[in-house]
């Protein structure tokens, strides 16, 4: 991109959906986002602030919800957005005959209603403190009249919103999305007046876009693990620690991570050091907890290292071995480990199971798929052992991490067996449930941490998840042509703030 070609050039893989009903990981979250503006949004230093509501409040139990919304803002069509708008979008999504998988960011509503048009009430089965800021997901975006049912390929495909951009024509699946600037938004007009996005391979699509980008095709890309220390030298390099999580699922509904001793055995017999500092240059932190330090107060310190019992996260081959034999997992049992291939998992995933088979002899069968594939697997009744997984909170607070993972309401598998929810390990504890209950229902910032940080060590304590390090996101930007970059929340770049710089290539 440069002044004369306003054109912003980048890559993704192939997103599961770019609709709002649906919309769920970084690459479709990024193209929705630009198609859409919800009711409210953050500011650079991840406060919210009025998008299309211009104002916003809850009564006293923090049941009801009523957000008064801008009566300037139309979709990219002209058609006016209003209360009824976000009605629809709603309702759209709650389809049954949706069955989506971020349905669960609508779990706590009761109901919805738009009192006129310049006014939206949501009511809650249960008090929530919080829920303005859950309104940041896709899924509570508005949709236009011609939107018609969640399962419309028309509009799933070139969906028409109300946001900075606009699809410049229906998205070609494999090969490219291609967005405009939308002149009738109501923000500031962003700068760039196209963005090129190239779908690339799942395999090799990590590499082939940092390759692009050093060869000038591209103005941003994400940096493959194995190339961060080479990509902090370039002066367009980007980080910033995240609010999410990589981690272990271990499938807790059966054999053989259904005892407490196979998953102590498991996680400490990882060496999460090691690995980062091998496959990451150094430039992750190791998660002993599953809520990080960007949480602040929400987040739990590492336990004193006199308190074994309390921190199974600990590299430590020995009592590995024996929490595996207390198990009835000896040496030679076999243990399935799914992941998805391409994205930069393949070398740390491989080593990983290596050192699992030297420290426990366990025979690791590795199931090789791609992301599609490995929610299919993950969700399955049959799934056994333990699988890679990564969260990216969808809105920065402790209960987007907790709640979804590891509530008891998101497991929900149906007649099949199969998991509709994204607690796909199918973790279970009263306590646990109580405590982020409690967190929703509390005004008072401190209670409302003190529940999380209870929540955390609890679920930690039975090894709900395995966590291996926290998020963080490195990019980089071709500094000598644009300005005004960031990574926003979602990890993605903040189309709407992209300059071009007064030199040209």
């Amino acid at each position: 991109m440069h002044a004369n070609d306003p054109v912003f050039r980048m890559g993704i893989t192939e997103p599961t959906a770019i609709d709002p009903y649906k919309a769920q990981e970084g690459e479709g979250i990024l193209v929705c986002k630009a198609l859409f503006t919800g009711l409210l949004a953050l500011d650079e230093d991840g406060a919210l602030i009025p998008a299309t509501a211009a104002s916003w409040e809850s009564d006293e139990t923090a049941t009801t919800w009523t957000f008064s919304l801008r009566t300037d803002t139309v979709f990219s069509n002209g058609e006016p957005v209003t209360a009824h708008s976000f009605v629809r979008g709603w309702s759209r999504a709650l389809d049954p005959e949706a069955n989506t998988e971020t349905a669960y960011h609508l779990a706590g509503v009761r109901s919805f209603t738009a009192v006129d048009d310049a006014t939206l009430r949501v009511e809650l089965g249960e008090p929530d403190v919080q829920f303005d800021l859950k309104t940041l997901q896709p899924i509570f975006s508005p949709v236009p009249s011609v939107a018609g049912p969640a399962l419309d390929p028309e509009y799933n495909d070139r969906p028409i919103g109300n946001g900075p951009f606009l699809l410049a024509g229906p998205w070609i699946h494999g090969e490219s999305i291609t967005l405009l600037r939308n002149d009738l938004w109501f923000g500031p007009a962003p700068e760039v007046r196209e963005v090129r996005i190239d779908i690339l391979d799942a395999v090799t699509g990590l590499d082939d876009e940092y390759e692009r980008f050093l060869a000038g095709v591209y103005d941003y890309a994400r940096i493959p693990p194995a190339r961060t220390a080479e990509a902090a030298g370039h002066p367009g390099f980007l980080e910033q620690e995240g609010a999410g999580l990589f981690y272990l699922i271990p499938f807790c509904h059966q054999a053989p991570m259904d005892t407490l001793d196979a998953r102590r055995a498991l996680s400490s017999a990882i060496d999460r050091q090691g690995l980062i500092d091998t496959y990451f240059q150094g430039r992750r932190s190791a998660a002993h907890s599953l809520l990080s330090p960007w949480f602040g107060k929400a987040h739990t310190p590492r336990p004193a290292s006199a308190d074994t019992d309390a921190d199974w996260t600990s590299y430590d081959p020995e009592r590995a071995r024996a929490a595996a034999l207390r198990a009835g997992l000896p040496p030679g049992t076999r243990i399935e480990f799914a992941y998805n291939t391409g994205a930069g998992h393949d070398d740390w995933v491989q080593a990983l199971a290596r050192g699992l088979e030297e420290v426990l002899g366990w025979r690791i069968e590795l199931l090789r798929t791609d992301a599609r594939g490995l929610v299919d697997h993950r969700t399955s009744i049959a799934a056994t052992g333990f699988c890679r997984a990564g969260w990216a909170c969808d809105y920065p607070t402790p209960d987007n991490m907790l709640f979804p993972l590891l509530h008891s309401s998101c497991t929900a598998p149906d007649a099949e067996g199969t998991a509709h929810g994204d607690n796909e390990g199918r973790y279970v504890n009263p306590e646990f449930d109580a405590l982020l209950a409690r967190a929703r229902a509390s005004t008072d910032p401190a209670e409302r941490a003190d529940s999380w940080r209870r929540a955390d060590r609890t679920a930690m304590a039975d090894l709900a998840l395995i966590p291996l390090w926290y998020r963080t996101d490195q990019r980089v930007h071709a500094a000598d042509r644009i300005d005004g970059l960031r990574i926003d929340f979602d990890g993605n770049p903040t189309l709407t703030t992209v300059t071009a710089r007064s030199t040209t290539r």
